[in-house]
């Protein structure tokens, strides 16, 4: 299995997304793949410090914790 997968979506999948959870991301501690958190959930006007969800990567296929954390300001 290779660990270079290549995950594409589409610009309405990601518009979608970030609607859903507008500057939020989720990162995989294993390989540092970053994605919007709204293909994974809803977070609305929420706020944490060192939130964790269990998922799979759809990168390199790890399965434990994904760091949930608030976008940067210049990064999409």
């Amino acid at each position: 299995m290779s660990a270079d997968r290549s995950v594409t979506f589409t610009d309405e999948e990601l518009q979608a997304a970030e609607r859903r959870a507008p500057g939020w991301r989720v990162r995989c501690r294993k390989c540092g793949f970053e994605m919007p958190y709204g293909i994974w959930g809803i977070r609305l006007l929420a706020a944490s410090r060192g939130k964790f969800i269990l998922g799979r990567c759809l990168r390199c296929r790890h399965l434990g914790c994904m760091a949930v954390e608030r976008s940067s300001p210049g990064k999409k």
